[in-house]
């Protein structure tokens, strides 16, 4: 159980909403087109020494995110506009103190913020626009006091948008007027965590089920075209609405809003929230199938699962009062990883992919996570625990690095649990029993946000299978390994690890779109279509012949390079016992010849019919039609 001392940090006191609200938030984002948005906050203050914090640590993140350096120009001024100077910390970036001259009891606030500049942490929470669509993270532009708890200050937000745009956002609508819209106030925590999308092409689709609680689709684009979504993936999202409260046993949201942008000028995202969700595809990808199949396919699903798992049951190192308190984040591989994985099964429990078109997305996940070799010295635990430094993919040995493992080699450890659940219990028991409770959702009676511990996780599990749960998360996420646990495929979930010589649909649709080719399990490199390498998997032949990511491939067996010419000398390797390459390494060209006589190998996950599928269980819908 959560310790009940914990909760009333979390519960909205009985009168915050019907008091007058603390802040006063007023943006002006008709130059968003520009890159510009312009802000007005009204704060309470103190006479005197007073500090105020740009918001640093911003939930979902996960990181010190908070892009302060996009702030244009910040002025502090009394009601009456008598000027307060102002000076940044030395240590802390985002923190500003102010000498508040005697009487007054507000301060203003007004900046100016720089959008379409995001950081790699920063990228899910900052600012975009252009001359026909806007996001609007309210993070950007806010200030708020230091003694300021964000569950028990309330603020009222005024946005103006460009003429004629429209908007989606999970925030309660007050009024709309010509001179802009107005918010009901709501706490800072909800208010930072309700982004705005906006725009000239806009479209809004209701997901609500029989049994759900209302839901909607916002979408915009820089083409109505992209938003023309065909009657098939409506229907797919309106059960993946239904799957999900399924297999939660509930909602913990009043309404639930996915807001997505199609658009290829914004870095593609998806961020979770405690009513909505943000994500930016393509803007081709929800209408384009090929495309749609593949990551934008799994992205609105992942992010819905976060409404339970992340927003309402957090880890407790991750759950402040404010924006600026650091996160402990060692528990993503829960947070993350059983969100990861619960997303993959309601992709197929919604019919977005089948249970066809999924496995190779998996055995592709499997092959990733093998050529890991930073496994060998950096626990699971740790690519939590450091998570907002590898956010950004190292453009050289990202093997041995590793990057934020937590997410794909945390959903291979749920997946293995809720097989072993079943396996344990006859298949009368699954992990959907685990969400049930865990998750249990009751708006009535519990806070916003109810943090756990590792200890909780592990005392629901071992209510539904006779297993130490404390070793195997342990052995799993706190140990380093030589390999990844993978017995568990053949004998507990019922399919078996094979190399075959032809890549799947997936692969050859990947490789199309970034416009390489993928030799992970033969030579150990990828290229691209210029011939230059990308990634090197360590102990493969690449490597033996030591070569690198940004060295250049100008020739394959005595001819010019080309895409196919490498697949060529690969097929060919069977009878020439070799590939010779022709290497551009700076100024020097060199010849390479890579020991290798294994022709393709790409990895598949095939059917063991010695064991029972259980796979196909867990992807099985549970909503019947």
């Amino acid at each position: 159980m959560t310790s009940l001392l914990r909760l009333p940090l979390f519960l909205l006191a009985a009168t915050a909403l019907t008091a007058a609200p603390n802040l006063q938030l007023d943006v002006d984002a008709r130059e968003v087109s520009r890159s510009l948005l312009h802000a007005r906050i009204e704060m309470p203050a103190t006479p005197g020494e007073f500090i105020v914090w740009y918001p640093k640590w911003i939930p979902g993140v996960h990181a010190p995110g908070g892009p302060s350096e996009n702030i244009a120009g910040l002025h502090f001024e009394t009601t009456k506009g008598e000027p307060i100077a102002w000076k940044r910390d030395e240590v802390e970036m985002n923190r500003f103190h102010l000498t508040v001259p005697a009487g007054a009891d507000r301060v203003v606030a007004k900046l100016d913020y720089i959008c379409n500049q995001p950081s790699v942490n920063s990228s899910g929470v900052d600012s975009f626009g252009n001359s026909l669509l806007g996001v609007i993270n309210w993070n950007t532009v806010l200030l708020y006091p230091e003694a300021t708890s964000i569950d028990e200050t309330t603020a009222s937000v005024r946005v103006q948008l460009p003429s004629e745009w429209k908007f989606g956002t999970s925030l309660s609508t007050d009024s709309v007027k010509p001179e802009g819209i107005s918010f009901k106030a709501d706490t800072l925590r909800r208010i930072a965590d309700s982004p705005l999308i906006c725009g000239q092409h806009f479209r809004d689709i209701e997901l609500t089920g029989k049994n759900t609680q209302p839901a909607f689709l916002h979408l915009v684009s820089e083409s109505p075209s992209a938003i023309a979504l065909d009657d098939k993936l409506i229907s797919q999202c309106r059960k993946l609405v239904a799957e999900a409260v399924a297999l939660f046993g509930g909602s913990r949201w009043e309404n639930y809003h996915f807001l997505v942008v199609c658009s290829d000028r914004l870095p593609s995202n998806g961020l979770e929230h405690l009513a909505s969700s943000f994500n930016v595809v393509g803007e081709r990808d929800l209408i384009d199938e090929k495309k749609r199949k593949n990551w934008a396919a799994y992205l609105l699903p992942h992010e819905f699962v976060h409404a339970w798992c992340g927003k309402f049951r957090r880890p407790a190192g991750m759950v402040t009062t404010n924006f600026h308190t650091p996160e402990h984040t060692k528990l993503l591989w829960i947070y993350e990883g059983l969100t990861q994985y619960l997303g993959e099964v309601l992709t197929v429990r919604s019919g977005i992919m089948t249970p066809e078109e999924n496995l190779p997305v998996l055995a592709s996940t499997v092959d990733f996570l093998m050529h890991q070799e930073g496994r060998r010295w950096r626990p699971l635990e740790d690519t939590a625990t450091s998570s907002w430094q590898l956010r950004a993919h190292s453009q050289a040995w990202s093997q041995l690095r590793r990057g934020q493992d937590y997410y794909s080699e945390g959903a291979l450890l749920w997946l293995e649990a809720d097989a072993l659940i079943r396996e344990k219990s006859g298949g009368h028991k699954s992990l959907d029993d685990f969400c049930k409770k865990f998750f249990a959702a009751d708006r009535s009676k519990q806070p916003l946000v109810i943090p756990y511990e590792l200890s909780e996780v592990i005392t629901d599990l071992k209510e539904l299978a006779d297993v130490d749960w404390s070793t195997f998360f342990n052995d799993r996420t706190t140990k380093t390994k030589d390999a990844l646990n993978l017995d568990f495929l053949p004998q507990t979930l019922g399919y078996r690890l094979q190399y075959e010589a032809q890549p799947s649909e997936m692969l050859k649709q990947r490789e199309s779109e970034r416009k390489q080719v993928t030799a992970y399990d033969s030579l150990g490199l990828s290229a691209g279509e210029d011939g230059k390498i990308g990634s090197i998997i360590p102990g493969l032949p690449a490597d033996k012949a030591a070569l690198a990511g940004g060295m250049v491939i100008t020739g394959v067996n005595n001819r010019k390079f080309s895409p196919q010419r490498l697949k060529d000398g690969i097929a060919d390797s069977v009878t020439a016992r070799k590939v010779d390459l022709l290497i551009l390494d700076g100024d020097t060209f060199r010849n390479v010849a890579l020991d290798y006589s294994g022709g393709p190998r790409y990895l598949n996950l095939v059917r063991n019919s010695e064991h029972t599928d259980t796979l196909g269980a867990i992807l099985k819908p549970v909503v019947k039609e």
